[in-house]
Parts: structure tokens; C-alpha cells; sequence
């Protein structure tokens, strides 16, 4: 699972009058963020993981082109009218709509209005993990799992137990759970004060927060749950699954998951009622293992994770498929050719953590590809990790550090495929859009093409991994005016690589490039002698002046790490070396006039974004070190 995390807010709805007053603006700041994430990812579907989530991808969706099918994963039971209101609103809105229990889907659709739009799937346990917990051998002892919450009810637990001691004198109760806030602290305390009382004195132990439920439900007779709303109860299926009986309220998630076999239920509230539970359980010798018995039978008919997952898996593809037409979603995992005809070339340089990762996401998206990897000088495992990884790849180890633009070169005379991916060794693919890119460029009417999908930050922003020609008009007005302050078309025409559609651009950033095997020999691909930086802006400019277009391709995407080789030997961005390089390529490519005029324009825009951030309160310290460094290497331009 690739993970893209958003920034940290606070969550508290109703806390503070402030957090009244901020909500709606946290939501739609991270609704902002989801969107963006979206528009480079381009996802079949976007599932908002609860109501928060919903109201925030149901923004993002009505701007997206094409729009994903919406599905709101429905986890709690509403709590308020305004909350009610907007999740019931959120749910019109989707295209299908899951809930964990059937109380919680009738919570949300009372009428059944949303009718074949809705579904119910109980999220289920590896049954395996819970398969060999032998029964107890030791006098009746109930356990209350949960986190130390009122609406959880312990206090309740405490009172059961004192009254069934009385007929049950050997009945224990272990209580664990996390604090998870302050009124949790008073409550334990309370509870604590409680379980010193006479009546329970020596009866009650607290155990606190568990890593793993398992050794806990070994020790126990039952589980005892008290919520009076409990949505669901995970802990319900967990003790099913180990063979352990079930004591709970006959209300919500507990009166779905606990048959009448497999536990009993008692009166919500009501600690006489669940005192006679217990007693009535304990008191017929064997009963308590027989109703375990069942508990677990129920578990594997009902409760498998893979069920669960599967069942849910299905109802998302099947929406996903009716809002693109009857086009069901790809499974790259199950077309082993996915690739065919591509060359995946890399370079490594002490990269054999990264290339790793890369390997493996060919892998699972393009197996069918050939990987060609030329190790430039390294000193650690990355040629033998690609050789591990992937039988059919090419690996040639030089034995020293030639640079990026010649390894590639060579790299480039062992490939036989029609069509080869330059991609950095700190990529990694994220589904099989490269194989659509490779079947672009072979299209018989269109012109000689460089492809270069979208570039994703790890935090999941775009990287500015396509751009205009060097000193054109349209870097005139990127330098002078700041992008924020443009129209979003006209922000796209300054910034290609904010683009949704494909679009021409002058060169796009070499971490990831894809065009026939001999467009990419004609053309070098890079220049020999350059050994570091600025190959990837050589190659467009000089693609262009032999009638070979560069297009920004945002349909295809990729995920870029970003600088491993740099950092590990320079310690930092190396600013002076990367002006130095654009300032030789430009003026070799474009003349004196041009060099000068793109040097002016980097300086303004430089400068520009020193001083909104300083506006805003925000640190420049990078924009001042890459002004710097491009004056330096004016200066020894000149001196030189």
C-alpha cells in the first residue's frame, strides 16, 4: 500500500467555540489537498474512509474530468442533526455507500432511499491467527476489551460482575484498554476506586492498552461488552473467532454479530440483566465452551477477512465499472505480459535501496518489461539486488562513475525493445501507465515524440517535471508574475506540468522518459561529455532541433524519491553546479542573448518568491541559495 500523507489538523468537531469556527476551513484546506493528490493519481475510485473524508472527496470529485465513482465507507453511527444532515447528503452523492453494520446503514438511510446503492460489509479477522487458542481452564473470568470511553460503558461491567459474584463467587473481570484522553483518566480512576470496593475487591484487574488481543482472550472465559451503541464491535468478532463467548447488550452492532448460540444478550443498561447473563452462562457446567463453540463456527461462515475483503473489493470494482461504462478496472497483476516491448533503463550509483523499490514496482505493474540497469561505480548490493529481482534483466557493472548521460548511452546499445523508459533508479511505478505511454509513441500518425508522465512527490504533490523553453514569453511571465496570483488556464500555460491534458512543452525532467528505442539513439540520448545535471534540458532542446516534440503526458504517472544519489554526495542540493549546467546548455544551445535573458528571468523569479514568502511568514533560505549560485557562476562565467 503506497501511503501519501496529508497534513496534520486537529479533528475536534465541537470542542472549542474556535473549533466551531475553524472546522469548515480545515476541511476544505484538506479537501484541497485530496484534490490535488487525485488529479495526478487519477483514481478509479475515490472512497471517503468515514464522513469527514466523504465531504472532502465529494468536493474533489464534482472538479475532477474524468470524474471517479465515489464511494462513502461508513464507519460510525451519526452523532448530532448538522452531522446527520451532511453525511446524509454525502451518501446521495455517492455512488455506493458501505457500512460496516446494518444499524449504521439504516442510521444513515432511514427510508432505504439510496436502495441498490447501498451495502453492508463486516469487516472480518484472520481466522488462522485465532484458530489454535485452547479453551480456559480456570474459574469464570470475563474480559472488557476497549478503550476506557463513557459510551463504552465499563462502569456498567463492574456493577455485572458484583452482582453475579454473588452467585458465581469465583467470577473475575479483566478490564483493558487505552486511555486515550483526559475524561478517559478520570473515568479509569473511577473505575479503579470502584474495583476497591468490598463487593469487587480482588475480582478486577487492569491490564491497559493491548498490542495483540490473542493472549488476553486465551485467559478468558467470555467478553463482556457493555456499549449501548456500540456501530459495530470488532472485539465481538475477535472473541467469536477465538472460541469465547459473548456477553453484550441486545442492541446496534452486538445484537447483529452475536447469535443467539453464540452468546447472550442482555437488556442495554441494565447490570441485573447482564449479571443474569453471566450467571446463566457459568452456571451449567460446559455450557460456556459449547457456546464458544458455536461462537467460532459463526466466525468462519460469517467473519473471514478474506470474504470481507473480496465481497468489498467486488461491490467497488462493480461501481467503478458502471460509471466507466461497463470498463472494468485493470488487474496489471493478472496480465503477466503488461510491458511487453519496453526497456526499462536505469543507472545506478550507490542506488540499491532504491532501484529496490523500483524493481519491485515493475514488477507488479509491468512484468512483462525488460530491465536494463548500468551500475556506474557503485559500492554497495544494487547491481546484484536487480539481478535478484528480475531473471531476464541486463545488468553491466562499469568500473567507475561515468556519469548519468554516458551509462545511459551505453545502456542504450543493448536494448532490443521498440520502445525504452529512461527512468532515475529512486522511481517507482504506481500502475501499468507506462505500457499506455510506450503504445503512444508507436502510434504510425503522430509525429517523433519524447513522452513524460507526471511526476509525483512522495508527500503527493506534482513535481515541476515539465517546462517551457529557456527565455521564451511564457517564462517571461512565470519570472514576473507569481503563479498563485494567475488563472488557472493561464497558470497551466506558465507551468505545464500543472496540466490535466497532454500538452507540448520545450523539455520536461529526466527522471522519467519514454520514446522509440531509435528516436532515443538518434538523438544520443545525452550529451557524453555532460557528467551531471541539465542532460534531461540538453535533450529537449536539442530534440526540438531535429523535429522531435517533447510532450508533457499527464495520464501516465510515476513517483519520484528525488536527489538519492545527490544528497549522498554533496550532502545537500548542489546550486552552484546545477546553475553552472543550465547556463552551459542554454548558451549552447540558444546563444549568448538567450543564456542572458534566461539568467534574468531565473534571478526575478528567484527573487519573487523570496519576497511572498517572507510576506507569508515562510522561510526563503532556498530561493536566496540558488540566487546565489547563480551569480556565482556568472561571475566565473565572466572571470573565465
Amino acid at each position: 500500500m503506497r501511503v501519501f500523507p496529508l497534513r496534520g489538523r486537529r479533528l475536534e468537531l465541537r470542542a472549542t467555540v474556535r473549533d466551531r469556527a475553524e472546522q469548515p476551513l480545515r476541511l476544505a484546506a484538506q479537501a484541497a489537498e485530496v484534490r490535488e493528490l487525485a488529479r495526478a493519481l487519477r483514481p478509479s475510485v475515490l472512497v471517503g474512509w468515514g464522513a469527514r473524508a466523504a465531504v472532502e472527496c465529494a468536493a474533489v470529485v464534482r472538479r475532477l474530468d474524468p470524474a471517479p465513482a465515489l464511494v462513502f465507507q461508513n464507519n460510525d453511527l451519526l452523532q448530532g442533526p448538522i452531522i446527520t444532515r451532511v453525511a446524509r447528503a454525502m451518501a446521495r452523492r455517492a455512488d455506493l455507500v458501505v457500512s460496516l453494520s446494518a444499524t449504521i446503514a439504516r442510521a444513515l438511510d432511514p427510508d432505504g432511499a439510496l436502495d441498490d446503492r447501498s451495502a453492508v460489509v463486516s469487516p472480518g479477522v484472520d481466522l488462522d491467527a485465532y484458530a489454535d487458542i485452547p479453551p480456559p481452564d480456570v474459574p469464570p473470568h470475563a474480559l472488557l476489551l476497549g478503550a476506557l470511553v463513557g459510551w463504552k460503558r465499563p462502569r456498567l461491567a463492574l456493577e455485572a460482575v458484583a452482582l453475579a459474584a454473588r452467585e458465581l463467587p469465583e467470577l473475575t473481570l479483566t478490564i483493558a484498554g487505552p486511555v486515550i484522553d483526559e475524561p478517559g483518566e478520570r473515568l479509569a480512576d473511577a473505575l479503579r476506586r470502584r474495583a476497591e470496593e468490598p463487593d469487587l475487591l480482588g475480582r478486577v484487574r487492569f491490564a491497559g492498552a493491548l498490542g495483540d488481543p490473542r493472549p488476553a482472550l486465551a485467559e478468558a472465559s467470555c467478553l463482556l461488552h457493555c456499549a449501548d451503541c456500540e456501530p459495530y464491535g470488532m472485539v465481538l468478532v475477535e472473541a467469536l473467532a477465538a472460541a469465547r463467548p459473548v456477553v453484550a447488550p441486545a442492541t446496534c452492532g452486538p445484537a447483529e454479530v452475536v447469535a443467539p448460540d453464540c452468546g447472550r444478550l442482555f437488556v442495554p443498561g441494565d447490570a441485573r440483566s447482564a449479571a443474569d447473563a453471566l450467571v446463566g452462562l457459568f452456571g451449567t457446567p460446559g455450557l460456556a465452551l459449547r457456546v464458544g463453540e458455536a461462537g467460532r463456527r459463526r466466525a468462519e461462515r460469517v467473519y473471514s477477512v478474506e470474504g470481507s475483503s473480496r465481497r468489498w473489493a467486488e461491490l467497488v470494482e462493480e461501481t467503478a465499472s458502471r460509471r466507466r461504462g461497463g470498463i472494468a478496472i485493470s488487474r496489471p497483476d493478472e496480465d503477466r505480459s503488461a510491458g511487453a516491448g519496453i526497456a526499462i533503463v536505469t543507472v545506478l550509483h550507490d542506488s540499491e535501496r532504491e532501484v529496490t523499490a523500483l524493481v519491485e514496482s515493475v514488477g507488479r505493474h509491468l512484468p512483462g518489461a525488460r530491465i536494463v540497469a548500468i551500475d556506474s561505480g557503485s559500492s554497495d548490493g544494487g547491481p546484484d539486488a536487480v539481478r535478484r529481482l528480475w531473471e531476464r534483466a541486463t545488468v553491466v557493472e562499469l568500473d567507475r562513475n561515468v556519469g548519468f548521460g554516458a551509462a545511459c548511452n551505453a545502456a542504450m546499445d543493448m536494448v532490443e525493445e521498440p520502445v525504452t523508459a529512461l527512468v532515475n533508479p529512486d522511481v517507482e511505478l504506481l500502475d501499468p501507465s507506462l505500457a499506455d505511454l510506450a503504445a503512444e509513441v508507436l502510434r504510425a500518425d503522430r509525429p517523433e515524440r519524447v513522452l513524460a508522465p507526471l511526476v509525483i512527490h512522495p508527500a503527493g504533490r506534482r513535481e515541476d517535471s515539465a517546462h517551457n523553453e529557456p527565455g521564451t514569453a511564457a517564462e517571461v511571465a512565470r519570472a514576473m508574475v507569481p503563479a498563485a496570483a494567475m488563472p488557472a488556464a493561464l497558470r497551466t500555460l506558465m507551468e505545464p506540468w500543472r496540466s490535466d491534458r497532454p500538452r507540448r512543452v520545450g523539455w520536461a525532467v529526466g527522471a522519467c522518459l519514454v520514446a522509440r528505442s531509435d528516436t532515443l539513439r538518434r538523438l544520443g540520448p545525452f550529451d557524453d561529455e555532460a557528467f551531471m545535471y541539465a542532460e534531461d534540458l540538453d535533450l529537449g532542446l536539442r530534440a526540438t532541433d531535429v523535429g522531435v516534440e517533447t510532450w508533457f503526458w499527464p495520464a501516465a504517472r510515476v513517483l519520484h524519491h528525488r536527489g538519492h544519489a545527490a544528497r549522498r554526495v554533496f550532502g545537500a542540493e548542489p546550486f552552484e553546479l546545477l546553475a553552472a549546467r543550465r547556463r552551459d546548455v542554454v548558451g549552447r544551445r540558444r546563444g549568448r542573448r538567450r543564456q542572458r535573458v534566461d539568467d534574468g528571468l531565473q534571478l526575478a523569479t528567484f527573487a519573487n518568491r523570496v519576497a511572498i514568502k517572507t510576506l507569508l511568514g515562510r522561510g526563503a533560505g532556498r530561493e536566496r541559495l540558488q540566487a546565489r549560485a547563480l551569480l556565482r557562476a556568472r561571475r566565473e562565467h565572466r572571470s573565465g
